[in-house]
């Protein structure tokens, strides 16, 4: 014991030495959410995700009492260090200090400073149940008013107010150009949390005509955990994840990354809704029963969604349903509006799961149905989900033998299709992990909400097997690397016949000091899409391969002056056609000021893509906004933000301004977003109010 402590207190100054100044929480957040998403080329949704970091940001985890479900929601944990702080807790005890986890086989100095501002150590306390009085009087809230805008005239603005009166149906914009945005949230710890949205969209109407309730979009949502036998109750907006996310996952959906360890689903079950997303979410309620060693969970749904309409007759008012659901959740134009909330959707659903320390076993189904029914003419979707109504069962596991980690989910739908997903982990040694993944998904497989792993964005139509390592050679270097090979048995948008493909990344990290960070990545995708020559009959396949080249550093000048560096290139290769090439170079500086409480971040970026090879790069944003653009043509991206605290834990001001400045066009976009020169600049105002 005394052997511990001196070893513990060593290992204290030695990190606390490299760590004396932690990052700030925002940048923090942004550095991790950056890592995540930087090799995603969609743009998903983060907001669960960022609200999770910065309430832990905020309320520090203690890692004495913090639970699989609690250490799940640091997405950049992979499950050996889940699981070794989990069985520290139970052979060691309570940590004395949080420099322990370098006790810890799976954890080096780096992962450490990556946790350090989310976490703490304390004394245990007995949990209590939820205190209504003590909620009112301790819980903490957040009001957030926000407002953003493009400053040049778009298109579909360029009109009189009274265009509509002389024709209802032209097609263009009926509201102002700014987007209005407002949320509240309060907690009480993590039992009681209670909060809304309210969005208006650019485009669309406030407090007029088809917008006389004022926002476009309302979310509200009511949470409470360890209630009685509830583990845990949700009211109103929330989502449902079940296993692997082969019959439902809404929310963010993890897949390839460079955390190439993190093909797990992790943090499953029900929580909350609190996104701009005005679809991947369900409205109703939700209860999780907990009974000894079993969860059980059920909910049921029902919410209006967009569906393509067209009005066949004036006269008598017909209407036809186009056979398709409208997921942009805008509603700007006449014919936007005239799609709003136009079928209704009824889902329900429940999960029971068995669980012990290191095993657990789940069954799920999910029911739903639609007020129209989805039609798809085309030939590539001829398996495709079409009709009113769906149903999907599964059941899920996952098994933690030593250094071996077992997990996966096999699911049937109505229509006799099915999907399998299993995995393995392994830690051949303390610096070294290995990850296994078979998806085995029919043509004919019909899931609606699911959300697993997948080279595509649909959960069908898909054979693969994925391979990632994660290797520590020495002391500050780490080498990350995945290879992913897959086959699609039928045809795919674009794709006019049964193809294959296969991915390669990796990735080298390295840590010069507490003050200098870098990586160098490279990954390629090859795959086959239908040629674009001209061909009389069958149109063959040709291979089509993407090249990106990355190399990134961050240092530090100061305790309040970080700057970044990249640069990165990528092609692309279309059969026998031409090669597009894409180059971006960056320069990013984060820096608080000493005098007054003011921090800002900037960045200049170069870039000059075709658009088969644009980049996608993560932008500093004000707090839960966030904008990972693709660059494409020639030109400039900047962008300065600035936070400035009126009163301290009172009122926070965020102000944007990012601008593009073209060099190869006169006209940016097109139809109703088109703009009459070469600049698009973009404002956006954020006020924060804690009480």
């Amino acid at each position: 014991m005394v052997f511990k402590k001196i070893f513990t207190l060593l290992l204290f100054f030695t990190i606390i030495s490299s760590t004396f100044s932690q990052i700030a929480d925002k940048e923090a957040i942004d550095n991790l959410i950056e890592e995540i998403a930087s090799s995603s080329d969609e743009e998903l949704d983060y907001t669960s995700l960022y609200e999770d970091l910065y309430y832990f940001a905020q309320n520090p985890l203690n890692l004495n009492t913090a639970t699989r479900k609690d250490l799940e929601k640091f997405q950049f944990l992979n499950d050996f260090q889940i699981e070794d702080i989990l069985e520290y807790q139970r052979t060691a005890g309570e940590m004395q200090t949080i420099y322990e986890l370098q006790l810890l086989k799976s954890f080096n100095i780096e992962d450490i400073r990556r946790l350090l501002p989310f976490v703490c150590v304390e004394k245990k306390e007995d949990k209590q149940l939820p205190d209504f009085k003590k909620a009112i009087k301790y819980g903490r809230s957040n009001l957030f008013l926000r407002t953003q805008f493009v400053t040049q005239q778009q298109k579909g603005y360029d009109h009189d107010d009274d265009v509509f009166e002389a024709s209802p149906d032209t097609n263009l914009y009926k509201g102002n150009k700014f987007k209005y945005y407002t949320k509240y949230q309060f907690n009480y710890k993590q039992n009681i949390k209670f909060g809304f949205v309210a969005e208006k969209d650019a485009g669309e109407q406030f407090f007029k005509e088809s917008q006389k309730q004022g926002f476009d979009y309302y979310t509200v949502h009511l949470q409470v955990n360890d209630v009685w036998k509830f583990k845990t109750i949700t009211l109103g907006d929330f989502q449902a994840r079940f296993g692997q996310g082969l019959i439902s996952w809404s929310g963010l959906s993890t897949g390839k990354s460079s955390y190439v360890m993190n093909i797990n689903k992790k943090y499953d079950g029900l929580r909350k809704y609190s996104s701009t997303d005005e679809n991947k979410f369900f409205r109703g309620v939700g209860t999780t029963l907990r009974i000894k060693n079993f969860d059980i969970t059920s909910f049921v749904s029902y919410k209006y969604i967009d569906g393509n309409r067209t009005l066949v007759d004036t006269v008598t008012n017909q209407i036809d349903f186009e056979g398709s659901f409208q997921t942009t959740g805008m509603h700007r134009t006449p014919n936007e509006i005239f799609d709003k909330h136009s079928v209704s959707e009824f889902v329900y659903g429940a999960n029971i799961k068995w669980r012990k320390p290191s095993f657990k076993l789940g069954a799920s189904f999910i029911q739903y149905f639609f007020s129209e029914s989805i039609v798809k003419d085309q030939i590539y979707n001829e398996f495709a989900f079409q009709g009113d109504h769906g149903l999907n069962a599964s059941v899920d596991y996952l098994a933690n033998y030593k250094n071996i980690i077992f997990f996966g989910e096999e699911a049937i739908s109505e229509n006799g299709g099915y999907a399998l997903l299993n995995s393995a982990m392994l830690r051949l040694a303390p610096q070294i992990s290995l990850g296994i993944l078979q998806r085995h998904y029919t043509k004919d497989y019909q899931a609606y909400y699911a959300g697993a792993f997948a080279e595509q964005s649909k959960t069908t139509n898909e054979n693969g097997i994925y391979f990632g390592t994660e290797i520590h050679p020495v002391r500050n270097w780490k080498i990350s690397a995945y290879y992913d090979i897959y086959e699609f048995p039928w045809l795919r948008y674009g794709v006019d016949a049964p193809s294959s493909g296969n991915d390669f990344f990796t990735q080298i990290d390295y840590s010069l000091n507490r003050y200098v960070k870098m990586h160098v990545r490279y990954k390629q995708e090859s795959t086959f899409k239908t040629s674009s020559d001209d061909f009389t009959g069958v149109v063959p396949l040709v291979p089509t391969t993407k090249k990106q080249f990355r190399y990134h550093i961050t240092y530090s000048l100061s305790r309040n002056l970080r700057l970044k560096n990249r640069i990165e290139l990528s092609s692309y290769q279309k059969g026998d056609e031409e090669t597009e090439t894409g180059f971006m170079f960056y320069q990013d500086v984060s820096y608080k000021l000493r005098t007054i409480p003011l921090q800002l971040t900037a960045r200049i970026a170069f870039f000059d893509a075709a658009y088969n090879a644009r980049i996608y790069t993560y932008e500093n944003d004000i707090l839960y906004g966030y904008s990972i653009p693709g660059l494409s043509g020639q030109g400039i991206r900047t962008y300065l933000n600035l936070r400035y605290t009126v009163i301290k834990n009172f009122i926070d001001v965020w102000l944007r301004y990012a601008n593009y400045s073209y060099a190869d066009r006169d006209v940016i976009g097109s139809s109703l977003e088109e703009i009459q020169g070469n600049k698009k600049s973009e404002i956006k105002i954020q006020v924060r109010i804690k009480f």
